[in-house]
């Protein structure tokens, strides 16, 4: 009886130590195999998950193959306390430690969204309103009229944003607020003109009007190499005392509404923007400019430049005076359609 109770004893003891090198086994052979994740795999760790249930979402993922051996490792390893929060990205062959270490590196998933140069803030309303990993992109021209938003970037008095955020691609973690992605466009434009804060303050003009006159640039021209010769324009007009008379700014009056049709009566139509009715520059920028366009009012071109009329494919034609504008425009614009306002 003795031998029989010892030999099951002894068949329990070895079965137990089967049991435990085959969980052993299993567990190092976890660690070391690299699981084929594909491409664009993502997982979300939210503010309060624990490394058990980010375990369970790797796993529901199939980022992983066990939730319980990776639990293992992350206390093996004492990743308990450095658990980041954020949407991570997976993809190709990873193994357990090292899906561990991307989510405690931080390095979440970004989004970008790029605002063109010479985009309007209607235009840039439309891209955010489509960004749904962010919180808030529909209320992107709330924020960009509101005081203390505006005072938060430093234009304090500014009745809008339009003009002050630098237009570019930006990346950003889901779940990013709009009130943080515009102040960060607005250090990006800030960061931007003062590399040239020696040559604003050397030109004499204030930086507001600066702006307002690199949107106008920014708008009547998609040719960069011609940007100087525009702004070239608009200076020699601001020096004799002439209206600004361009189009975009009567156009941008007209926002958000304007059918694409400018006519006559709208040219003539007073309002804060209309360059034709009032002297000076409009009352605020009409787009967000670029560097070029930037960079083109602080060195223009020389010219004694008063006119241009487009020639096409985004090209103009440049004039002295206004018989050599009517002449040309005569030339570039169909008979019959001739336009005797100033561009």
């Amino acid at each position: 009886m003795k031998k029989i109770i010892l030999t099951v004893f002894l068949i329990a003891v070895a079965a137990a130590l089967f049991k435990c090198y085959s969980v052993y086994s299993g567990y190092q052979a976890f660690k070391t195999t690299a699981v084929n994740i594909p491409d664009d795999t993502t997982v979300l760790v939210e503010k309060g998950n624990s490394w058990n249930s980010v375990a369970k979402k790797l796993a529901e993922a199939k980022v992983i193959t066990d939730a319980k051996q990776f639990m293992w490792l992350i206390k093996e390893k004492d990743f308990g306390k450095s658990l980041k929060t954020g949407e991570f990205e997976f993809s190709g062959e990873m193994n357990p430690e090292e899906v561990a270490k991307k989510i405690m590196s931080g390095k979440v998933k970004l989004y970008s969204f790029t605002i063109p140069e010479g985009y309007n803030k209607y235009d840039a309303a439309n891209v955010f309103k489509g960004l749904e990993w962010m919180q808030g992109s529909d209320k992107f021209l709330g924020v960009c009229s509101d005081k203390n938003f505006l005072e938060s970037i430093g234009a304090k008095n500014k009745k809008s944003c339009e003009g002050l955020l630098f237009p570019s691609t930006y990346s950003f973690p889901r779940g990013s607020d709009i009130i943080a992605v515009m102040k960060k466009m607005a250090e990006q434009m800030q960061n931007t003109l003062k590399k040239y804060q020696a040559d604003i303050e050397k030109s004499g003009m204030d930086l507001y009007d600066i702006m307002k006159l690199a949107s106008i640039v920014e708008k009547e021209t998609g040719v960069k190499e011609e940007q100087p010769k525009i702004a070239s324009v608009f200076l020699n007009r601001k020096k004799i005392g002439m209206k600004m008379q361009t189009d975009p700014s009567v156009i941008y009056g007209l926002l958000p509404k304007f059918n694409g049709n400018i006519t006559k009566k709208d040219l003539m139509t007073d309002h804060p923007w209309n360059t034709y009715t009032r002297y000076g520059f409009p009352a605020t920028p009409l787009c967000f400019p670029g560097e070029g366009a930037i960079k083109s009012v602080l060195y223009p071109d020389q010219t004694n430049y008063l006119y241009f009329v487009a020639t096409g494919k985004g090209y103009h034609y440049f004039s002295k005076t206004l018989k050599e504008h009517n002449a040309a425009v005569d030339h570039y614009q169909v008979k019959g359609r001739r336009d005797k306002f100033v561009y």
